[in-house]
């Protein structure tokens, strides 16, 4: 019986463009679009995608490697060592390193370039004060024409014609409060404590941020980002190794959180991990 399944064994010259992994793997255009998409996203969730392969953190690189077989595991039995997958990557993190270096090299040439002309456009406003400064009866009249324009403008301001009320539209987002999710009443207090839960987000996320102390809430919408939305990849990532949560932790939420509320994650991911 003929099976679709058949060994592709990796080429004796490595592959230096993208097109050459293409081609060598054998993908119909469908499987190939699926293995990019695999590879950028989880590329972005797993390793520092502004630095080359050989500088990877090795945890990172293993999960990396787990979670693509995880997700397509005909990946791993089809080509040996999934070279297929280790030079597309080295390649896309290769293309990301270059790219970044083109636009430093582009915002420091732009600097330099307005730092050059800064002497030039000093010497442009001196040469116009001093024809201003030439009439002074001309000055004086827009003096105090900007002061009555600014009066009138403060006096409409200080008694406007009535009273008028507007909702901020942070207050139109689709949110509902745990309150109302769970169905039972609260007290103003406890609502305002709870904050408000995303309608995308589950239960399960949000409990888990609101058990910290402080409550770390806030960061529903960056787990959400990151593909942490229900009880299924929470539980998933309580199972990570302790320097992988870490890892984790400081590439996402970044200048989100302070060095007490990076604590209280910790240490409610090292119970999770223990209990």
């Amino acid at each position: 019986m003929c099976t679709e399944l058949f060994i592709i064994s990796q080429p004796a010259i490595p592959c230096k463009a993208v097109r050459d992994v293409k081609m060598a793997s054998k993908m119909n255009p469908r499987q190939w679009q699926r293995l990019r998409a695999l590879v950028i996203d989880l590329a972005a969730r797993f390793l520092n995608t502004q630095d080359r392969y050989e500088h990877q953190d090795p945890e990172m690189v293993r999960l990396f490697y787990q979670a693509i077989h995880a997700t397509w595991p005909e990946v791993a039995a089809k080509y040996p060592n999934s070279w297929v997958l280790v030079w597309y990557l080295k390649i896309y993190l290769l293309k990301r390193v270059y790219r970044k270096r083109w636009s430093d090299k582009v915002a420091r040439e732009r600097a330099s370039s307005q730092a050059r002309q800064q002497p030039s456009r000093l010497r442009t406003k001196s040469t116009n004060r001093s024809f201003r400064q030439i009439d002074t009866g001309a000055s004086q009249a827009c003096v105090a024409m900007r002061t009555r324009r600014r009066t009138t403008a403060y006096d409409r301001l200080a008694s406007p014609s009535g009273p008028e009320i507007r909702a901020s539209p942070a207050m139109y987002c689709s949110s509902v409060t745990l309150s109302q999710n769970s169905g039972s009443p609260s007290s103003p207090a406890s609502a305002h404590s709870h904050s408000v839960v995303p309608v995308q987000s589950s239960r399960a996320v949000f409990r888990f941020l609101d058990s910290m102390s402080p409550s770390l809430v806030k960061l529903v919408p960056d787990f959400r980002s990151a593909g942490i939305y229900d009880q299924s990849h929470l539980e998933d990532f309580f199972t990570w190794p302790e320097k992988a949560q870490r890892n984790f932790l400081l590439k996402t939420l970044t200048g989100k959180i302070n060095a007490l509320e990076l604590g209280a994650m910790l240490i409610a991911l090292n119970s999770r991990r223990h209990g």
